[in-house]
């Protein structure tokens, strides 16, 4: 065999041999961006699953910030009356999705019945606006918003109003209630004849003790 030919041989081998070393290169990065692949879709997933989890854990359980700024869960244990009226309509509270929203004030059942009237207040310094917000709602810029986000807004025919044990008061969201108050939210014309309705409904609804 002449040199000549051995060296295109020798060529040809070292060739294939990287050709080879190459395609197992490749195949090597192939393989590695495959399990990225899969382990994205494994770990993406479970870190939504955790944060999830989270929001979920904080709403019903909420931090000891909360117990700091409200005080500790058992410090009170007061019981007052609650009448929300829209346009006429009462509020119904008596509904399983609103039973125990929050740890520190709440409604709840009542000898086996829900009761949406009865506010139960667990700590100390827990005012209406966290039972409200609890339940989604709010109480902001002159207008109450319920759980499906329907606004009842002060204008020139309809006022919204708060009244503690018959008097009025211009902000009830930070209202901290004493043991047998009973506090009125109403929307709506509020001639006199309604806000005598009103308050005799109020003033007629058990407070649950227990």
């Amino acid at each position: 065999m002449s040199k000549k030919k051995k060296n295109a041989d020798n060529d040809g081998i070292k060739k294939d041999s990287m050709s080879k070393d190459k395609s197992n290169e490749n195949s090597y990065f192939a393989r590695g961006r495959k399990k990225r692949k899969q382990y994205l879709k494994i770990i993406i997933p479970s870190i939504v699953a955790v944060i999830i989890v989270g929001i979920v854990l904080a709403i019903l359980f909420p931090s000891e910030n909360v117990a700091a700024k409200y005080g500790a869960l058992g410090s009170a244990h007061d019981h007052g009356a609650l009448l929300i009226s829209l346009n006429g309509t009462d509020l119904d509270l008596a509904q399983q999705k609103y039973m125990v929203r929050s740890n520190y004030i709440h409604v709840e059942s009542y000898n086996g019945t829900l009761d949406g009237n009865t506010i139960h207040k667990h700590s100390i310094n827990a005012p209406l606006g966290e039972f409200l917000k609890s339940l989604r709602m709010d109480i902001s810029n002159g207008c109450f918003i319920t759980d499906t986000n329907q606004r009842y807004c002060d204008n020139p025919v309809d006022k919204l109003s708060f009244y503690v044990n018959g008097n009025k008061t211009d902000d009830i969201m930070n209202y901290v209630l004493n043991d047998g108050d009973r506090m009125l939210i109403t929307y709506g014309k509020q001639n006199s004849t309604e806000l005598d309705r009103e308050f005799q409904k109020l003033n007629e609804l058990p407070i649950n003790r227990k």
